[in-house]
């Protein structure tokens, strides 16, 4: 793949099964505007635009778009003439390989009026002249969704991986249940529990009161070294996974002292390192 890069606006197309939707789905993590699969006409509309629009602008067109094969080269032509950095990509792949995607994701070709063997062909063949104006060919054959992305994002010009990705730290109860979108689950009932304080029960952990009584104890602040070690660990490895969004699930007993104050404190250093995070305490008000 040229390593020059693109800022957009973008045209993918291709084969059915070739990968175009990893692709749009990959620029709108990247706040990219993905129109897919509207009538070929209203394809210039959507270019009367500011500059600073059309720079995130991506329109997904293929064989389900009505009069694509008669009618492309001539709206391209307008499209050029409305913007010079506009980029058509298009996607491709082996037909065994094709064959095999579709068996496994047990869709239907869009021309699922004949054989798909026959269908994958037919399509090839027809969208030949749009391939012919492509400025990028892309051939998935041999890549994973994940390679796939990163020459997407790379061709946008993006490279930071930890900025695009969310880290999500939510405090919870065990009696309500770890939250399902847990990716990490710490669970720290093993450290001092304020709710034995007469004074501290109807605290919550991110209390001043609270976070001064955890002071008086070296192990919370090296049980939190140490599980920040690790997420520190964990979450580079997460993003070059391309994963939009990590939830760390931190749980106490009530999820009201325990986690909530080490979540606020692993959330607080996981933002000093980078990273985009979100703190969400599900049942720290439950008890009130």
């Amino acid at each position: 793949m040229a390593e020059q890069t693109y800022r957009g606006p973008f045209v993918i197309t291709g084969l059915s099964g070739s990968g175009k939707t990893v692709l749009s789905r990959s620029l709108e993590d990247l706040g990219y505007v993905c129109v897919d699969n509207i009538p070929l006409e209203m394809v210039p509309e959507l270019f009367s635009t500011s500059k600073a629009e059309l720079e995130k602008l991506v329109v997904v067109v293929d064989v389900r778009t009505r009069g694509l094969t008669e009618k492309f080269a001539e709206i391209f032509s307008e499209l050029s003439r409305m913007c010079s950095a506009l980029r058509i990509v298009f996607v491709e792949a082996t037909p065994i390989v094709l064959m095999r995607r579709f068996s496994i994701a047990r869709r239907p070709h869009p021309l699922r009026d004949r054989s798909l063997e026959q269908a994958i062909a037919d399509e090839r063949a027809s969208l030949m002249p749009v391939r012919e104006l492509a400025d990028l060919i892309i051939d998935t054959t041999h890549l994973t969704p994940h390679d796939l992305k990163r020459q997407i994002l790379s061709l946008a010009g993006s490279t930071e991986s930890a900025q695009r990705m969310l880290v999500a730290v939510e405090s919870f109860s065990y009696l309500q249940g770890v939250p399902v979108t847990a990716s990490v689950v710490l669970d720290v009932r093993f450290l001092p529990n304020p709710y034995f304080q007469d004074s501290l029960r109807s605290l919550p952990g991110d209390d001043g009161a609270v976070v001064e009584w955890f002071a008086r104890f070296p192990e919370v602040e090296e049980a939190i070294s140490r599980l920040l070690d690790l997420l520190l660990y964990l979450l580079p490895r997460y993003a070059h996974e391309l994963k939009a969004e990590v939830t760390i699930a931190v749980g106490c007993t009530g999820g009201r002292h325990r986690s909530v104050f080490v979540a606020e404190r692993i959330g607080a250093a996981i933002r000093e390192a980078g990273y985009e995070v979100a703190i969400h305490h599900r049942d720290r008000d439950r008890w009130r």
